[in-house]
């Protein structure tokens, strides 16, 4: 189900029976709890999540970062809706 507002196409919603994760700022939902890989991560600001899959995220361009476990292209994701910062993703190089 898609909601609008005020011209505005915004959030996915999963459904009311699952735990789910959301944006701490906006509410909107990101993740149901099925889909919760690992909570094993060190961010640079905290714990990680780990997730299958996740909804209502945009994505930044492919850097590469050197993180605890050696140099990555990742990505960072964010609220599609209210355009909070969530984290990262990794992303894979295009092989031309």
């Amino acid at each position: 189900m898609v909601k609008m507002t005020k011209s505005k196409t915004f959030q996915a919603y999963l459904p009311n029976c699952h735990r789910t994760y959301s944006c701490i700022h906006c509410r909107a939902h990101l993740a149901n709890h099925d889909e919760l890989i690992s909570k094993s991560f060190q961010g640079s600001q905290g714990r990680a999540y780990l997730f299958n899959s996740v909804v209502n995220v945009g994505c930044g361009p492919a850097e590469e970062r050197v993180l605890l476990t050696g140099l990555h292209a990742v990505a960072d994701i964010y609220c599609e809706n209210c355009k909070t910062t969530l984290g990262w993703k990794y992303r894979q190089y295009r092989k031309w």
